[in-house]
């Protein structure tokens, strides 16, 4: 198709453009006779407490900057329309979605009648125009007629609108187009509608997966699960490595990034090997692809998505790039396409930068110079840590450019994780496990791999792999195993399911047990060092040269090549931008290509020791032949598997000489070296080794966290058991979400150190009048008296140890008795607490308010926050009366949140209007469970809590406290 045979499809966007959006304006005009011509959509709406529409950034600032609506194209008219307009159906009414004679059923059609001219094709004969345009002159009248009954215009308004109408449709019809005025005038039209054919060929497009394929060279058939039914929500952190870290919300990954308008913008995640990177991919796209689904914040202001794997060798440029993703509008726009892709607002998402080989290093090059002066393209990039820097070199200093770490799945997050995958599993694939697991099999697997706690259940590939082990093979579930192990666990079912595969080969069917399980860990030890010499060459799909090694040796050893390249990586057709297609061999994972090079590694070494030679792992690594430029610092994962692998007979030297490379691969925080030392089960010779890299409060080390104290939490307590016998005496800080008692097997080595920060939330969340013994052990083994933050029970041996705290700057503190209260009456009267700064207070309904004597109050400005817990209909005014006991009313408190809470929105009224009377006025912020109130009723209660106390009113999921 070329621009001259689109002359009358040009002609069907002109009247859209002229005319349908005008009546559009019209109507919406008519249908707000409230609405002062000055004032904007926004103000109007919130001056009417209405709901707004769900507006991207473009459309915010025209319905900021546009009182007068004239700007208003037909979609986002078509929105204000429905959330402005008097005497308007319902939102969900099915007027908006059908065609009909009601005014809300010919706005559909008018919208519907763009959609079809943007998505549809251009090209169109004269016939077929002339039946366009008087279908949509009938509209467009019927429209305006309907609209004029609604709201009661005149009939001179109608007349004198119609013959507006007429004029502008008859002029389109009869006047001749010159196709250069079209372009130039309409220039933006015509992206549109390209683009957004674009987008429906992308959506198609096979690279865009809503689906994972988890480990499918182990079962017998293709896996295939939908990635919306396994995605839960993922932990962000942003500026961790200089100290400033602070969670972001997932959904808001890419407002990150949009926050600088002026030019492009580059999102940086990183991650480690099985965090969810790829997953998080998928389900961005899967995201964009389903605009109804849309649910990360910005992800629809993009009109087009391109994805870029770093591991695929096929393409060069972005010329290739675009003929790889648009084959079928290549020949129909050629002259157009790569100009209005380059122009359009655009995600372009890189997944595995440390997985790039020299095709797509050339790629992306060329990608982030082609884009640059686009600043409505977003570029978001993956990437491990240790490729970080490397990735960081590509992207030029024109972009605006914003890093996040991907932690992986939280704790209380992995256990849903694990439903979903396995309910997903047995939908997808039924009837295929032996026996498939029973809620009661997964809860003692939960509870036995101690998945919630275990910081390597973090990241997602280790939870799948759990879920696939417990579907397919639950026997091999039947103990607690570390990272390497669940790895190691994967390579045995590989074998198992190679030996039988062997045992029915023709070639192979023969040979005694002992001979085939010979002959293949002879070709096993080929593959290892291929595997090997690919990462050393940044190639995750194994070379012609190696596949055809790999193939002579299963010549040699008179093993069926096909079977033995299948068991141990996937084969992958990439279609080229020429229409070639492409076999190839990978590995489903990186982190699979990194232990079959840790792998060789140690098979090396085992020969080498065989044969009394010197083992030195530098030596073996940088001596192979073939191999490219060694980085270390791209080996940080194989290195680290390889000490998960550690025989028993390895020397203390050994070990360090390993250990050491890893601190020159760059491994350098506290959390990467406990991370190691947990997936060697915390083996003395490991623990002894890392001693000498761990980072000490005060040192001089990479990231400013690691400067502070170091933080015991719960799924790190083994490791620091074995660790702190070892360190020299330190501060520590205690941070501890689960159950206290855990604690017990820390209390010898905590004995030399000095504690800054004593954290126990379980019990803050969760208070008890009897507080558990090892609370008390635990303070006299790391008590200080510069303390600087308690969160934990109250009794009268902490309040005891509080009251002689010199620096106290932060409490947490749960009452849930009147002797408790009592306590706390006496902890703010104290010394000590005229010097801190923050204080949480929760009360349980089992506190009497008279047993509240004192105000929370000091000589010093407190922040404040309140907590009353499971607050019902019979308890308003005793939450009242103990908010008025503790907080004097001139005192400003920062919130006052009410936890368990099943107050509806009566009961919240009740509740404010109480507070309102006791002269209660100072308060920042009101916290409600979501649950109570819908975001309607929320809106109502913010305007009275707004002018009642003075508060803003607030939802939450209270995520912490519930039971």
């Amino acid at each position: 198709m070329s621009l001259s045979t689109m002359k009358y499809g040009c002609k069907v966007i002109m009247n859209l453009k002229a005319a349908a959006k005008k009546v559009m304006q019209i109507v919406l005009i008519w249908g707000t006779p409230g609405k002062d011509p000055n004032e904007d959509i926004i103000t109007f709406l919130n001056r009417n407490n209405k709901r707004h529409p769900n507006f991207n950034k473009t459309q915010k600032d025209k319905v900021k900057n546009d009182s007068h609506c004239d700007t208003f194209d037909i979609t986002l008219s078509s929105m204000c329309i429905k959330h402005c307009c008097i005497n308007m159906a319902d939102l969900n009414d099915a007027a908006w979605f059908s065609d009909g004679d009601k005014l809300e059923n010919l706005l559909y059609q008018i919208k519907k009648a763009r959609n079809n001219a943007m998505h549809g094709s251009l090209e169109m004969t004269k016939p077929e125009f002339e039946e366009n345009t008087r279908k949509l002159r009938e509209d467009l009248i019927a429209t305006l007629t309907k609209a004029k009954e609604r709201f009661g215009r005149s009939d001179a308004e109608l007349k004198e609108e119609i013959e507006k109408l007429e004029v502008v449709m008859n002029r389109i019809t009869d006047e001749p187009l010159d196709l250069d005025d079209f372009q130039r005038d309409y220039h933006s039209d015509l992206q549109d509608h390209i683009i957004s054919r674009l987008a429906d060929q992308l959506k198609q497009h096979t690279t865009y997966k809503k689906y994972v394929e988890p480990l499918d060279f182990l079962t017998t058939s293709k896996v295939s699960l939908n990635i919306e039914n396994i995605y839960v929500k993922p932990k962000f952190m942003q500026g961790r490595p200089e100290g400033k870290a602070k969670d972001v919300e997932h959904l808001d990954l890419i407002k990150l990034a949009q926050d600088q308008p002026n030019q492009p913008q580059v999102l940086v995640v990183e991650g480690l090997a099985g965090s969810g990177k790829t997953t998080l991919v998928a389900y961005m796209t899967k995201e964009w692809s389903n605009t109804s689904s849309n649910s990360i914040k910005g992800l629809n202001e993009y009109k087009l998505l391109v994805l870029v794997r770093g591991r695929d060798s096929h393409l060069s440029s972005y010329t290739d790039l675009i003929q790889y993703l648009f084959q079928p509008s290549t020949a129909e726009y050629k002259e157009l396409l790569s100009k209005l892709v380059k122009e359009s607002s655009l995600l372009v998402i890189i997944d595995g930068i440390d997985e790039v080989n020299k095709s797509s290093r050339e790629l992306i090059r060329d990608i982030l110079h082609q884009m640059q002066g686009n600043p409505k393209c977003t570029v978001m990039i993956t990437t491990r840590p240790e490729a970080l820097q490397e990735g960081l070199h590509l992207i030029p200093s024109t972009y605006y450019r914003v890093e996040v770490e991907l932690v992986g799945i939280p704790m209380g997050q992995r256990e849903d994780f694990l439903h979903r995958y396995l309910d997903e599993l047995h939908k997808t694939c039924p009837g295929t496990a032996s026996t498939p697991p029973t809620t009661d099999d997964i809860n003692q697997c939960i509870k036995q791999q101690d998945v919630e706690t275990k910081e390597h259940f973090r990241l997602p590939l280790n939870l799948s792999i759990v879920a696939i082990l417990m579907y397919f093979w639950p026997d091999k579930m039947n103990r607690n195993t570390t990272q390497t192990e669940l790895y190691s666990l994967i390579h045995e079912l590989t074998l198992e399911k190679l030996e039988k595969r062997l045992i029915d080969n023709d070639l192979t069917k023969d040979f005694g047990r002992r001979k085939r399980l010979d002959k293949v860990e002879n070709w096993l030890s080929a593959l290892y060092c291929e595997m090997f010499i690919a990462l050393t060459h940044d190639q995750l799909t194994l070379q012609e040269e190696s596949a055809n090694k790999l193939r002579s040796k299963c010549d040699t050893l008179e093993l069926p090549p096909d079977e033995m390249m299948a068991a141990f990586m996937e084969t992958r057709t990439v279609k080229t931008f020429r229409g070639c297609d492409l076999d190839c061999y990978s590995v489903p994972h990186k982190g699979f290509q990194d232990r079959y090079g840790a792998s060789y590694i140690k098979e090396s070494i085992k020969q080498l020791k065989k044969r009394k030679k010197s083992e030195n792992v530098k030596q073996i690594m940088f001596s192979t032949p073939g191999i490219g430029p060694i980085q270390l610092s791209k080996m940080q994962n194989l290195l680290q598997i390889l000490v998960g692998m550690i025989p028993h007979d390895w020397d203390s030297i050994m070990v360090k000489d390993v250990v050491n490379l890893l601190q020159e691969a760059g491994v350098n925080r506290r959390d990467q070296w406990l991370d190691v030392i947990e997936d060697t089960k915390c083996s003395e010779k490991v623990v002894k080794a890392i001693a000498d890299h761990f980072p000490l409060p005060g040192a001089s080390v990479s990231t400013r966290d690691d400067n502070g104290p170091i933080e015991i939490t719960d799924g790190r307590i083994a490791a620091y058991e074995k660790l702190l016998y070892i360190l020299p005496s330190t501060q520590v800080a205690l941070y501890i979400a689960g159950d206290p008692a855990s604690l017990n097997c820390l209390l010898a080595s905590l004995d030399r150190h000095v504690c800054k920060e004593f954290k126990l939330w379980q019990t803050y969340y969760h208070p008890t009048e009897d507080i558990h013994p090892i609370v008390d052990q635990l303070l006299s083994k790391v008590w200080n008296p510069d303390l600087s933050v308690y969160v934990g029970p109250l009794s009268d041996s902490v309040l005891s140890r509080l009251q002689r705290v010199r620096s106290l700057r932060h409490i947490y503190l749960s009452i849930s008795s009147n002797h408790q209260a009592t306590l706390l009456m006496e902890l703010i009267t104290s010394t000590s607490f005229k010097h801190l700064f923050y204080l949480r207070v929760a009360v349980t309904p089992e506190v009497q308010p008279a047993a509240i004597t004192t105000y929370i109050s000091g000589n010093h400005y407190i922040l404040v926050r309140l907590y009353l817990l499971d607050v019902t209909d019979e308890r308003v005014s005793w939450a009242c009366e103990m908010v008025a006991n503790l907080i004097k009313p001139s005192q400003r408190v920062n919130h006052i949140r009410f936890p368990r809470s099943t107050l509806d929105e009566a009961g919240w009224i009740r509740m404010i209007k109480d507070l309102g009377r006791r002269g209660i006025k100072n308060i920042w912020a009101m916290w409600v469970p979501d649950m109570s109130i819908s975001n309607d009723q929320r809106d109502q209660l913010n305007n009275i809590c707004r002018n009642t106390l003075g508060a803003i009113f607030i939802r939450d999921d209270f995520k912490e406290w519930k039971k």
